[in-house]
């Protein structure tokens, strides 16, 4: 049995997320009421246009306040139409909330416009415009297929992703990432004009999580490192790092001999590079790469442990004098109150060791052992 129609019209069990409402019949009687909601208003649509708009309320079809409205019903008439054909389209005036999700691409950093893959989600808040329900209509229900919340939802998830990709793939990545909650306001401010151009106020937007694949962040990882500060040194402590898992990887001596020679030059490049601009009247002091001992530049042997320096290293192919001489140079040494050697002149290569506050552990000009 058909359901029997009514001379009432009004929104029917309204859900909390229904943004439009279309009541099921096209057709009014004469004196219907259409019982609008505090927070909605009633569109009349004839032939697909839009005919006029009912505020919050009851309202008679007859009512003489309603001039559009009665002159609808004598149009009606004119065609000879009892009941009239008309379509009430209910809109929600409240507040919305929505998820959007996108993946593009976007250039990584400043002065690195590499694209790399782009994944962001966050949520949004709108409402319909009351003052532009019109405009509402024009640009986005009366476009519909059929007049439901789906399809408006549909709409809205669409656009918004489509103007967020578009405002957030003309920044940087890096800017965006490091700054979230200046990112959000900025692309709510350059996307808002959209949604008033089609009847809506966005009232906030979110931007979430913001990310990119494992291997584009980690090419961007690089290149900030790279490009910061200390990037030229950070390069070559990695490659030094490399080299020496190679040259204790390694099972022959090729490897090792040629980390010998290279690895104290890089290493010694490295502390000129970053040892601080001494004052005037000062010497400066380097480390040396196998102690770590301060020595003063330039410096053939490091005072505390013998090695060489590694500009000495690259040109030392001269043997150390033979081990008679060496016994026989340290016996004649005079010897201090503590029983150690006490040198004014190194017995082995005769270099002046009076500068120094005391004798060191081995001579800072031949690297023989002197204590």
């Amino acid at each position: 049995m058909a359901e029997k129609k009514t001379n009432v019209v009004n929104w029917e069990s309204q859900g909390p997320d229904d943004i439009i409402y279309t009541y099921e019949y096209n057709d009014l009687r004469t004196l219907t009421s259409v019982t609008v909601p505090e927070h909605a208003v009633a569109l009349f649509i004839r032939d697909g246009q839009l005919t006029g708009v009912l505020e919050p309320g009851r309202h008679s079809v007859m009512s003489s306040n309603i001039p559009w409205l009665t002159k609808l019903y004598q149009i009606a008439l004119g065609y000879k139409e009892t009941p009239f054909k008309v379509q009430i389209i209910y809109v929600s005036l409240k507040m919305f909330n929505g998820r959007w999700g996108i993946r593009g691409m976007i250039k990584a950093a400043h002065e690195y416009d590499v694209p790399i893959t782009l994944m962001a989600n966050g949520d949004y808040q709108f409402r319909v415009k009351k003052e532009d329900i019109a405009v509402f209509f024009t640009q986005i229900v009366g476009g519909m297929s059929a007049y439901s919340t789906g399809d408006v939802n549909a709409f809205m998830k669409s656009f918004i992703n489509e103007q967020i990709t578009q405002q957030l793939t003309e920044q940087y990545y890096m800017d965006v990432y490091t700054n979230l909650e200046r990112a959000s306001t900025s692309t709510k401010v350059l996307i808002e004009p959209y949604f008033t151009q089609r009847g809506i106020e966005l009232l906030a937007l979110k931007i979430s999580e913001l990310r990119t694949t494992d291997e584009d962040m980690e090419k961007v990882f690089q290149y900030l490192q790279f490009s910061s500060k200390n990037g030229e040194a950070f390069k070559k402590y990695a490659v030094m790092d490399r080299m020496a898992d190679a040259i204790g990887n390694s099972e022959g001596g090729a490897a090792v001999g040629t980390g010998m020679l290279l690895f104290p030059q890089m290493y010694q490049q490295l502390q000129q590079q970053q040892a601080p601009q001494q004052p005037s009247g000062q010497v400066p002091k380097v480390l040396c790469p196998y102690c770590g001992t301060p020595n003063e530049y330039p410096y053939k042997y490091c005072g505390n442990c013998g090695k060489p320096s590694p500009q000495q290293q690259a040109r030392d192919d001269i043997g150390s004098p033979t081990a008679v001489q060496q016994q026989a140079a340290y016996s004649a040494a005079p010897t201090s109150a503590g029983g150690q050697k006490k040198f004014s002149v190194c017995p082995y290569c005769g270099e002046d060791l009076k500068g120094l506050a005391k004798t060191p552990k081995f001579c800072p000009f031949c690297s023989e052992q002197l204590n």
